[in-house]
């Protein structure tokens, strides 16, 4: 009897994208949701063993730190092995970082968990990314993107929440939560991602590695800098992901300073992360009719106004505030990341990516250090406030930049075709 007919959506390279993009969903949705939390329970445990804001930033520069060290190598490990193997990899680091804390609540234990926790990310998120720039060769970047980073904002969503509930349960009052329980959840959400890794790495086995045009560089870092355009979409995008792991990190310092119970933070993070879902549906369709320099400008612009309001905010006026910077970190993250792919060569998408998070780390390594800094003296209103500030600065270099180098208006085949635009101002 033959074989019943499926109907699976396949790109042009022969990846079937309904079982891929699926694997990739559960993936990227239970690793963040497992970040996010842990990334809160780091904070928390800082803060219950120091009582110092400045710790707070320490954690997050550490993280931030071992992710810069690894960040060039894994593009290039990306290039070489694949994404799922690296992500299969970084997922298992991540899990050793969950033991780390279960078993050691000192200063030391937080700053090794911080490093494992730091690498681990790396690893994973710029194989994700290395995965979606391989596979959907032939779709829109900006929909493939946004499905990713979609999913990815499903686990934000799903991890504080979850994770701060198992810690209040076990906890002797709500502002003070049980670390290790929520630790614990955050490596049951580790567990739940590493399934997938089977049908990522069966996609990636169809879909032949892209190998380099004879006599074209090698992709070092220098040469992925020296790239058109490359440098306006790394600058962009760093100060966007500095802004929501700053944000991550010190919210707890404003909770604290206006008594807001742990499960309430979650539940505001939480509502971010559902905002910035909601935002990247129909992204595609945005983009047509706007452009990717319109939207990133207005969403960018929408966040730094939030930010500056948001050290003035109660719990309740928290919530309209977090809805505005869900929409005005949702859209940016895909748009940068599409953005990046297309200026790419197909050969060295691994180190772009690589390099985009050296990039990123650096600025994590760095800035947490200066706003926990200034917040000792000056309080919770300037870590927000130069927060803003940061993100402000991105706000000016979309401002100045061209459309063509932003590929706006693209088709698929113009981004190709585009991609060694020339950038402006």
């Amino acid at each position: 009897m033959p074989a019943r007919p499926s109907i699976v959506i396949v790109d042009s390279r022969g990846a079937p994208r309904s079982h891929w993009q699926w694997a990739l969903g559960v993936q990227a949705a239970g690793s963040q949701a497992a970040w996010q939390g842990i990334r809160l329970m780091l904070a928390y445990q800082a803060l219950a063993e120091t009582g110092s804001v400045v710790f707070v930033g320490v954690v997050a520069a550490v993280i931030a730190l071992a992710g810069l060290l690894v960040s060039v190598p894994s593009g290039y490990l990306i290039d070489r092995f694949g994404g799922a193997r690296v992500a299969f990899a970084g997922m298992a680091v991540s899990l050793l970082s969950v033991v780390v804390l279960l078993v050691a609540h000192d200063v030391v234990g937080l700053l090794v968990c911080s490093v494992l926790v730091g690498a681990g990310y790396l690893h994973v998120v710029v194989a994700q990314q290395g995965m979606v720039a391989r596979l959907a060769v032939g779709s829109s970047p900006d929909e493939a993107f946004g499905t990713l980073t979609a999913a990815a904002s499903i686990g934000q969503l799903i991890g504080p929440p979850l994770v701060t509930m198992a810690a209040i349960v076990w906890a002797a009052d709500a502002a003070h939560p049980n670390t290790w329980a929520g630790s614990a959840a955050c490596g049951l959400l580790f567990l739940v991602s590493l399934p997938p890794y089977v049908s990522l790495r069966r996609a990636e086995r169809r879909v032949p590695a892209p190998r380099p045009a004879p006599g074209a560089p090698a992709a070092s870092l220098w040469t992925v800098m020296r790239m058109p355009g490359i440098m306006r979409s790394l600058t962009v995008g760093a100060a966007m992901i500095v802004t929501v792991d700053l944000l991550g990190s010190f919210i707890p310092v404003w909770a604290i300073a206006n008594d807001v119970p742990a499960d309430a933070v979650g539940w505001l993070l939480a509502l971010r992360a559902l905002f910035t879902i909601s935002s990247r549906f129909g992204i595609a369709r945005l983009v047509a009719r706007f452009g990717r320099k319109v939207l990133l400008v207005v969403t960018l612009t929408l966040t730094v106004v939030a930010l500056v309001a948001f050290p003035f905010s109660n719990v309740w006026w928290a919530i309209p505030i977090m809805m505005a910077i869900g929409v005005g970190l949702g859209l940016p993250q895909p748009l940068t990341l599409a953005w990046m792919s297309s200026l790419a060569p197909p050969h060295a998408r691994g180190a772009v990516f690589g390099a985009r998070m050296t990039v990123n780390r650096l600025a994590q390594v760095t800035l947490p250090l200066l706003v926990a800094s200034i917040a000792g003296p000056a309080g919770v209103v300037a870590v927000f406030w130069v927060t803003a500030g940061i993100l402000a600065s991105s706000v000016f270099v979309v401002a100045t930049t061209h459309s063509a180098a932003l590929n706006e208006h693209a088709s698929p085949d113009d981004v190709d075709r585009d991609a060694g635009s020339p950038e402006s101002g």
